[in-house]
């Protein structure tokens, strides 16, 4: 058992009634993001004993309902002090769209000293929170295209409206910096808002400036959401234009449009469900030691990998029950697994002609890539007759191709 854990539990058998949290925000719960931090918080909760109350609203249900919307929310401020709350988890930035930062920071400081701690981007003076690493989010990103792929002319694009990608945009050229590649101001596009139309119109801009025929003179796009990253890839699919064969495009969030997109996305997950839980943590312990400072905690995420980068999807792979031999084996191109197929199905078949032997291999390959043209994705054997593994992407897809 971790010791701090158990130095909690202990604390918290100590008192004579169990603590009791509240959470408030503003958020779509039929989103990932919303069930997975509310998912950290309550199984945080239930582990060291302490009762959980939700004070989070959904969205309004309809415009008309606006004014009377944000009333009720407000309303529930009234219920965020002791004795019915021992602790407050905010995420303070859910209502940007409702009220000015100045505002949101008011609203929360005057709820001192009720005991604290945010999961959003807004920082709460007095009050500890915890945020995602955003450069090491990018760096992860940047990393994965230049030295897997092999990439070195990257866009990026954000929009100006929500302040994360404008974080985002300041590591992505911190980020391409460190790999010795220019970012000049032709390689930037943001947008006035999240909308389909706005990403549409980057897009568009993109093109004029890299588009040569049906062929694009950038390897790759990083966006700032799955959101953008899906508008994305469907604009530039609407255009003639194939991700990851013409341009790989990467996402941030890890949300349910990364899975829908027309690619699935390769994106970086932010740890929702660790955030809630370790918000929890620091709510414990700022009430078993007031004296200490408020400190902020990075907490590290990670890099999803699926095809729109050019890779071929980890979790299909893992799926096939053979994940654990992805280290045991050379990574090798397209070109070297058909010419392994060919040889294994001409000792297998050896009656039926190269002929059919290769539109054999041509149906295998399309049902795994779902098309009937398979894209130049890498494959690694695993060195028997009639058996190939499915392996994350090394190297730059194009050049194997």
């Amino acid at each position: 058992m971790d010791s701090q854990f158990a130095h909690r539990r202990n604390f918290l058998k100590k008192r004579s009634s169990p603590l009791s949290f509240g959470f408030t925000a503003i958020a779509d719960f039929s989103s990932l993001i919303g069930q997975e931090f509310l998912a950290g918080i309550m199984h945080a909760c239930e582990q060291y004993g302490i009762n959980f109350i939700n004070l989070a609203s959904t969205f309004r249900p309809s415009l008309f309902m606006e004014e009377t919307f944000f009333k009720e929310y407000l309303e529930k401020t009234k219920f965020m002090h002791g004795p019915l709350l021992d602790g407050l988890i905010t995420w303070a930035s859910s209502l940007h769209d409702y009220m000015k930062e100045s505002e949101i920071q008011r609203l929360f400081s005057s709820l001192s000293p009720l005991p604290m701690v945010d999961i959003g981007y807004l920082d709460i003076p007095g009050v500890p929170s915890i945020r995602i690493d955003n450069q090491q989010s990018v760096a992860l990103l940047v990393e994965h295209l230049v030295s897997v792929h092999g990439f070195k002319k990257i866009a990026f694009l954000g929009s100006s409206s929500a302040i994360p990608h404008r974080t985002r945009l300041e590591m992505f050229r911190k980020a391409m910096a460190l790999h010795n590649l220019p970012v000049n101001d032709n390689m930037v596009f943001m947008t006035d808002s999240l909308g389909e139309q706005d990403v549409d119109s980057k897009i568009s801009e993109l093109l004029s400036i890299y588009g040569i025929g049906n062929h694009l003179s950038i390897d790759a796009i990083i966006t700032a959401s799955d959101i953008i990253a899906k508008e994305a890839i469907s604009s530039l699919k609407k255009r003639g234009l194939c991700v990851p064969d013409d341009v790989a495009v990467t996402g941030f969030n890890n949300q349910l449009s990364s899975l829908t997109a027309p690619s699935p996305v390769t994106t970086i997950d932010l740890a929702y469900f660790n955030r809630g839980y370790k918000a929890v943590e620091i709510l414990i312990d700022r009430i078993m030691a007031p004296q200490n400072a408020p400190l902020s905690y990075r907490v590290p995420t990670s890099l999803v990998i699926r095809q729109s980068c050019g890779c071929f999807e980890e979790s299909v792979f893992l799926a096939s029950g053979c994940g654990s031999a992805l280290e045991q084996h050379s990574l090798q191109s397209e070109l070297e697994v058909r010419t392994y197929l060919r040889s294994s199905f001409e000792k297998t078949f050896s009656k039926i002609g190269t002929e059919r032997i290769k539109s054999l291999i041509t149906a295998s390959l399309s049902d795994i890539y779902g098309t009937n043209v398979p894209p130049p994705i890498q494959i690694s054997s695993n060195g028997s007759e009639g058996n190939f593994l499915f392996s994350i992407i090394r190297k730059n897809h194009r050049k194997t191709a």
